[in-house]
Order: structure tokens, then C-alpha cells, then sequence
């Protein structure tokens, strides 16, 4: 139980990066995933908007459960633990897409919640090893933004045109815009913005600041429209050049 809540830099058993824990829940966000959103295909409009305030309810939990935990652990910090992380905000953008089912919301949950999610799962920013509570709370959370980011599309129906891909590119640097000005103002690292995380990461392999600024940016526009292409017939918007 002491382990369950400690609060160690240097924790006895700490996280191995694809280790048997690391695989094994990779699984289970698959699994998760399947079996929520394959209920939610095959039920009618009243069981989704249950299923819709399940997956609410279940985003509120970790997120307050995540903060409360380092208030009584007295490990909460501007630097650390303002929303302001790509996975932490898309928490609450998914909350309010759930909620609303509006297309640009519902956007954001596809481009930024999959991809978002996925690489924060693949590659965690965890000292912790299972079963710590902050590593199961980083896992429940990101298998939360997977599951929400393919119930939109398997769903709810949202497929991406490159409309949606250019407004949700150009929405991402107008919030990392405030938040790189916060960095500076209390010394912190949100969105990596200055930084790169503690942990490893494929961060590892960029160059460092402003330097991997761009690299990210090239990665993240080729993730897009890699989730773009396959829907690019189906966008009314996309003209494609004459053979």
C-alpha cells in the first residue's frame, strides 16, 4: 500500500519502457477500446448517450482523482500540474465533444486524442511502475482518449476532411501560443514547449531546443494527414490534381 501512493523521485520498482506491465496494458487499452465503442455501434440512440455520460463520468474521476492526489501528497505544482499538456487538456475537450457532438470538437478528439494518446502510451512520462496510482491513473486517462477518439468515428459517424486537419493544426499553435508564454513566466515545460519530458521518450533522438520545435511540427502535420488520407474521397473539399 505504501508503494500504491508513493511519493519517491526514485521509486524502488520504477517504470520499465516496454516491459511485460507496459505491454500488457497496451493490451488492455486495446481491449478497453473495442469493447466500448463495439457496444456503442451496436446500441440504440438512448444506450449511446448512456455510454456517452459513462465515458464522461469515468474523464471527471481520473482527472479530479490525478489533482487530488498531488494536493494530499503535497506534490502539486504550477511547473507540473496545470492542464495544460496536450493529453491533460484533450481530457476536457473530450468531455465537452461527448457532451455537444460538435464536428470541430469531435476534430480535435480524432486528430489530437488518438495520436495524442497513443504516443503518450507508447512512449509514457512515468517513473512509476504498476501498480502505483499515478500509473494507472496515466493509463486509464490516455485508454479514456483512445476510446473517445475512435468513438467519434466508429460512433458517432465524424469523418476528417482537410478543413477539419488545417483548423485543428492552426488551433493547436494558437493554444501553444499563451502556454509557451507561461513556460517562460514560471519556468515550466508544457506541451514541451522549451523542454523535453523527464522520462524517455523519442524526444531523445531530436536535437534539442528550438531545434525539435520543428521536427515536431513536420511529425505532427504527417500524422494528420496520414489519419486524413484514407477519408480524402470523401471530402467534398479535396480536389485532386489532374493525371
Amino acid at each position: 500500500m505504501e508503494y500504491f501512493f508513493s511519493t519517491s523521485a526514485n521509486p524502488e520498482h520504477p517504470f520499465i519502457l516496454f516491459g511485460l506491465a507496459h505491454g500488457l496494458l497496451f493490451l488492455w487499452v486495446c481491449l478497453f477500446g473495442y469493447v466500448l465503442v463495439r457496444a456503442g455501434m451496436r446500441a440504440d440512440e438512448k444506450r449511446r448517450q448512456q455510454l456517452r455520460w459513462f465515458l464522461i463520468i469515468l474523464f471527471l474521476i481520473w482527472e479530479v482523482e490525478w489533482q487530488a492526489w498531488h494536493i494530499i501528497t503535497d506534490t502539486w505544482t504550477l511547473q507540473k500540474n496545470l492542464p495544460l499538456q496536450m493529453c491533460s487538456i484533450m481530457i476536457w475537450v473530450s468531455i465537452w465533444g461527448l457532451y455537444t457532438r460538435k464536428k470541430f470538437v469531435m476534430a480535435l478528439m480524432y486528430f489530437f486524442g488518438i495520436a495524442g494518446a497513443i504516443q503518450a502510451i507508447i512512449t509514457p512520462d512515468a517513473i512509476y511502475a504498476f501498480p502505483h496510482f499515478r500509473f494507472m491513473n496515466t493509463w486509464f486517462s490516455h485508454s479514456l482518449l483512445v476510446t473517445a477518439g475512435f468513438w467519434v468515428f466508429f460512433v458517432e459517424g465524424y469523418r476528417p476532411t482537410l478543413r477539419d486537419l488545417r483548423n485543428c493544426f492552426i488551433a493547436v499553435h494558437v493554444f501553444a501560443l499563451p502556454v509557451y508564454l507561461i513556460n517562460i513566466t514560471i519556468d515550466a515545460g508544457y506541451l514541451y514547449l522549451g523542454k523535453k519530458p523527464e522520462t524517455a521518450s523519442l524526444m531523445d533522438f531530436f536535437p534539442e531546443w528550438p531545434w525539435y520545435f520543428f521536427i515536431l511540427q513536420a511529425l505532427l502535420l504527417t500524422i494528420m494527414f496520414g489519419m486524413y488520407l484514407p477519408f480524402r474521397k470523401q471530402d467534398p473539399g479535396f480536389r485532386a490534381v489532374p493525371a
